[in-house]
């Protein structure tokens, strides 16, 4: 199931995007929010299971040069048990089960041209059930998973917006700061 998500969840996500060490404090002060509030949303986000935190290996950094997508068609009834063996693979850093006219679409990491052409005879096409392969070398990679942002259509979003307030006195902050409202700007109280 899928929840919506508002302006300030829209703006954690960016930042934590441009830096996924940025401190919560540092979140609340570029938003104009609690840092409270900023922790509670990426608690949130991370429960739901709409952000995971991770760190994001650079295979060209440790010498895996040669990026692949290779699409494999597969006997009928042994999608699931290919597929698995697949992701079993340390190679293997993607695997999609596709429709069209392959049946799994993998997208490998390796050292050198001559370790995908090993890769591909002696493991690939050795899985019972794997019937044939396609495979594409990607020389330059554009944008990455992790690049990817939200639209900014709003389709997907609660219909709820961000009220930011200019600051005042600590008693009025903590009541106004941060403070989330429905679309027709009347006030509300939600911090989290």
């Amino acid at each position: 199931m899928t929840r919506p998500i508002d302006d300030l969840d829209r703006s954690i996500i960016h930042l934590l995007q441009e830096d996924s060490r940025m401190p919560s404090a540092e979140i609340a002060r570029r938003l104009g929010v609690a840092e409270r509030t900023v922790r509670a949303r990426i608690n949130r986000l991370v429960q739901d299971g709409i952000v995971k935190l991770v760190a994001i290996v650079n295979p060209a950094a440790l010498g895996y040069d040669v990026i692949a997508d290779i699409f494999l068609e597969v006997e009928p009834g042994r999608l699931e048990d290919v597929a698995e063996q697949l992701v079993a693979m340390e190679e293997v850093a993607y695997v999609g089960l596709t429709t069209g006219d392959r049946d799994i679409s993998i997208q490998v990491f390796v050292p050198s041209v001559d370790a995908l052409y090993r890769f591909i005879t002696e493991k690939l096409q050795c899985i019972p059930g794997v019937v044939g392969t396609t495979t594409y070398v990607v020389p330059r990679v554009l944008k990455w998973l992790h690049h990817w942002s939200l639209p900014t259509d709003g389709a997907i979003t609660s219909g709820r917006r961000v009220v930011r307030r200019r600051r005042r006195g600590r008693a009025a902050r903590s009541q106004t700061e941060a403070s989330v409202t429905p679309a027709t700007g009347m006030s509300g109280g939600e911090n989290a």
